[in-house]
């Protein structure tokens, strides 16, 4: 299969900039007495709002990869079909005429700067509740370079090719969005869409309306890997793969043994667009 590597001679990006970049970034909210722990707002214009006491980060322990737990974009085990997913809100941002955010399901947000560009609070009001100040920090964000600036926005996925080789055992097949419950055998629900911002979150929107989110970092952006973590720990093995090649981000990953119970690969490639 033709595959292209994230750097080198036949690096391919042909990638603008979000519509989104020049505001996104991870806010942390300082009130003491606010539900909100912070309110993330994503280069292509999605948000993620997160609850105080709401959701737990270590949402499962270290699993070696294959293909009932799929990796990078394998589901937490707790569900819910909602877009107020165990507190996490998550939905799509829009700028008003008058410059305010409009968080769809959530509240319109009036962005308040202090030193030049530096945001320092946010004018919230709800859908359902009255006008609130909140005082806000931006968490640190990684380097602004060509790759990171590629990566750091949303995605919609359009398939799935997962690729098992083992001793008396292989399949080759392709997952989309409109036949993947054909194999339920292999994957537990299709993921929809995957948002990784520059404050080191991402996030994925599944078919059944559940949300996993969690934390990547680069592992060796020369060779366009990137860590991946579930539980807040970071494993050698738990890495993947980035490829380029137009509009197109491609995400790889592979797990093999060879020991004495015999030979087992576990290849999965996902195909992105940007939403």
């Amino acid at each position: 299969m033709p595959f292209l590597t994230a750097c080198g001679d036949d690096e391919s990006i042909d990638l603008g900039t979000p519509k989104y970049e020049s505001i996104s970034g991870k806010y942390t909210i300082n009130n003491p007495s606010s539900p909100y722990k912070s309110i993330e707002l994503g280069a292509g214009g999605d948000y993620i709002v997160t609850l105080n006491n709401g959701y737990n980060t270590n949402l499962s322990t270290k699993v070696t990869l294959n293909k009932e737990t799929y990796g990078i974009f394998r589901q937490p085990k707790t569900k819910s079909r909602a877009t107020n997913y165990n507190g996490i809100i998550y939905g799509q941002y829009t700028e008003n005429s008058d410059g305010t955010l409009n968080l769809e399901g959530f509240g319109t947000i009036e962005i308040v700067y202090g030193t030049g560009e530096e945001v320092k609070g946010f004018n919230l009001t709800p859908t359902n509740g009255g006008p609130v100040t909140l005082d806000v920090t931006k968490e640190e964000t990684m380097s602004d370079d060509e790759l990171t600036n590629a990566l750091c926005r949303t995605w919609k996925i359009e398939k799935v090719r997962m690729i098992e080789q083992g001793d008396g055992e292989s399949y080759d097949i392709t997952l989309t969005p409109q036949d993947w419950e054909q194999f339920e055998g292999e994957i537990e629900v299709f993921p929809k869409e995957v948002l990784f911002s520059k404050s080191g979150t991402y996030m994925i929107y599944y078919a059944d309306q559940s949300i996993g989110i969690s934390s990547w970092k680069w592992k060796n952006q020369s060779a366009g890997t990137i860590y991946y973590s579930w539980d807040n720990e970071w494993y050698d093995d738990e890495f993947a793969t980035l490829s380029f090649s137009g509009n197109q981000l491609i995400i790889s990953e592979t797990y093999e043994e060879n020991d004495e119970l015999g030979y087992y690969k576990f290849e999965t490639y996902t195909y992105l667009v940007e939403k």
